[in-house]
């Protein structure tokens, strides 16, 4: 399992995303009770190769959410692991795009 960022307080400052040339970025804005927790996805088809990220509060239009981001996936069909209230899903990672998703 790779580490993209552990859960607690939100590092300061705005996020690094690191897209294109075959990668794209994911954003999860998740229910509150997720906060401080973490989240797992990995390439469809691939169960054991799961990536985790941290749930942080961020500011984003104008009030705080609990968002989680991955900052560089390669592009393709994802599986989102469910957790808490949230049912896992896929989602579709575009090269050089973020994709958001709310999931609360």
């Amino acid at each position: 399992m790779n580490t993209i960022e552990s859960a607690g307080p939100a590092p300061s400052g705005p996020a690094v995303l690191d897209i294109g040339g075959g990668t794209g970025a994911l954003l999860v804005i998740v229910p509150a009770a997720l906060l401080c927790t973490e989240i797992e996805v990995s390439p469809a088809g691939r169960p054991d190769d799961r990536t985790h990220t941290g749930v942080h509060e961020r500011p984003m239009s104008g009030s705080r959410l609990a968002v989680a981001l991955f900052p560089s996936l390669d592009t393709g069909t994802w599986t989102l692991w469910g957790h808490g209230p949230c049912t896992t899903r896929t989602v579709e990672i575009l090269d050089g795009e973020v994709t958001g998703l709310d999931w609360r």
